[in-house]
């Protein structure tokens, strides 16, 4: 899964921002900040997941963002 994300520096720390959910976490590097956020964004999903009703169908939607977004470099 892709997602949007931005980073800043906020005093010390640089914050991480998931643009579409508004998860966001921090680290002491831009590159900590964004690991921290996977992390919670990941967790983020599985409360989502568990709290989804049983009865309903859940699936993946595609969709190509990529060319709307300027960046100075891919995050993996």
């Amino acid at each position: 899964m892709k997602t949007i994300i931005q980073t800043h520096k906020e005093g010390k720390y640089f914050v991480a921002v998931d643009m579409i959910t508004n998860v966001a976490d921090q680290g002491l590097t831009e590159e900590e900040a964004t690991k921290n956020l996977k992390k919670g964004l990941e967790e983020h999903y599985q409360i989502l997941m568990e709290l989804a009703p049983k009865d309903h169908n859940i699936s993946f939607l595609d969709i190509e963002v990529e060319k709307y977004v300027q960046t100075s470099r891919p995050i993996g």
